[in-house]
């Protein structure tokens, strides 16, 4: 077994510092275990010394995230479409940086753009859109960098099984690795980015 997979401060010891964003719900959901992991997250990000690229929300998971990689030592950047930076303005989160877009379309793209790497919490259907945008890169072989779901109690799993039909059912080329990776906790999640970043000569892409 690779040690650094199996020991995120040994992965965290030889992996450069990365942009990672995090897709999450601007919602707390019904489970405290969501916001647990969403703090697990922010936290581990900052104590192996990477940055948060995030949607800038202060509320819900969002929220959780951005305040425990911050005090955990990360830069922290929200990116948020200047309507919802106009409506929500009073419930943003205290980051270093802060990047207003003309909508969601540009959100996204500043977000791809300006990451290393993508880990997806709990969320609704923007994170769902988040998730399946960088999914369709992925697997067009256009953004080689890694996603991890981190597959909280089963949220994911309708979404896998949607994908694993739409395989099954032809609309997808056969292919030896999905472009995205399941984790069960965010520690697992960041050890899975920093393992890639250490082998960033084999991008996680769908081949022919």
């Amino acid at each position: 077994m690779d040690t650094a997979l199996s020991d995120p401060s040994a992965a965290a010891r030889k992996t450069e510092r990365l942009s990672v964003c995090v897709f999450c719900g601007a919602r707390p959901g019904t489970s405290p275990e969501a916001a647990r992991l969403a703090r697990e997250a922010g936290a581990t990000l900052g104590l192996h010394g990477h940055d948060l690229i995030y949607g800038s929300g202060g509320a819900g998971l969002m929220g959780e995230v951005a305040r425990a990689a911050r005090s955990a030592g990360s830069r922290v950047t929200g990116i948020a479409p200047r309507f919802l930076y106009e409506l929500e303005r009073a419930d943003q989160a205290d980051v270093d940086e802060m990047l207003v877009t003309e909508d969601m379309f540009d959100r996204k793209r500043e977000m791809i753009r300006r990451s290393d790497a993508f880990i997806a919490l709990p969320g609704g259907y923007g994170t769902l859109d988040e998730i399946l945008e960088v999914v369709s890169l992925n697997y067009l072989g256009q953004s080689p960098k890694p996603l991890v779901l981190v597959d909280h109690d089963g949220i994911w799993a309708p979404l896998t099984a949607l994908f694993d039909a739409i395989h099954a059912g032809g609309f997808t080329r056969r292919t030896t690795r999905a472009p995205f990776h399941l984790a069960g906790s965010a520690a697992e999640a960041v050890a899975f980015v920093e393992h890639h970043a250490r082998s960033a000569a084999d991008p996680v892409r769908v081949g022919a």
